[in-house]
């Protein structure tokens, strides 16, 4: 009679969805729903950045309203979690600083998954500038419309590559530069961002005047 090994449970699978989230909108719920539904993963944390190294704060709208807005959009969603962990860091903060954070304190078995637009992958597998480097996870490069999938995967230094996989998804004509002009124009936002995204940036005027 053989000998009954006892059933290998699966390692812990996390997905990190870093942005400015300026706003949130549909997009981005269905990048991590389509992720999420790919690689298996049990959770995908939604990290707003705090004080992004490409972008100024004062273009951004306020942390805190960002923070917010995640929150709304994500609360009927159990497998999708939202982190402030950047506001407690550095300024600027670095991709590969956040993932190192939030890697603390998880099983060294558990596996992370960096989910990202393709067009911003060469940017995130670049030492200097995003501080990261390769074995820190694996990078997940969303296709986006009007970007050019060949030309970006050649811009990837070949020591990120074994680390990187792509995750083809429909075109998502939304945006969150498109999101703010409509409301700065007084345009219909009307399936760009959940219902309670759309009620709170009407309720404080956000992208009314300034954030652009």
């Amino acid at each position: 009679m053989s000998e009954q090994r006892p059933r290998q449970s699966s390692p812990y699978r996390l997905g990190i969805l870093g942005g400015c989230f300026d706003p949130i909108h549909n997009g981005h719920l269905i990048i991590a729903e389509k992720a999420q539904t790919a690689f298996k993963l049990d959770k995908v944390v939604f990290v707003p950045a705090f004080c992004p190294p490409h972008k100024s704060r004062p273009i951004l709208a306020p942390f805190e309203h960002r923070l917010q807005m995640i929150r709304l959009a994500i609360e009927d969603r159990p497998a999708f979690e939202l982190s402030d962990i950047e506001r407690h860091g550095t300024c600027p903060s670095y991709a590969g600083t956040t993932i190192e954070r939030l890697k603390e304190g998880h099983n060294e078995t558990a596996q992370f998954y960096f989910i990202t637009g393709l067009d911003a992958l060469p940017t995130l597998c670049n030492r200097l500038k995003s501080r990261t480097y390769p074995g820190l996870c694996r990078f997940i490069g969303t296709t986006r419309p009007g970007f050019n999938r060949a030309v970006i995967e050649k811009e990837i230094p070949p020591e990120f590559q074994p680390y990187v996989v792509i995750n083809e998804i429909p075109a998502l004509a939304v945006s969150s530069t498109d999101i703010k002009y409509r409301v700065r124009t007084n345009q219909s936002i009307d399936g760009m961002v959940p219902d309670r995204v759309k009620e709170y940036i009407s309720t404080f005027n956000i992208y009314t005047q300034c954030f652009t």
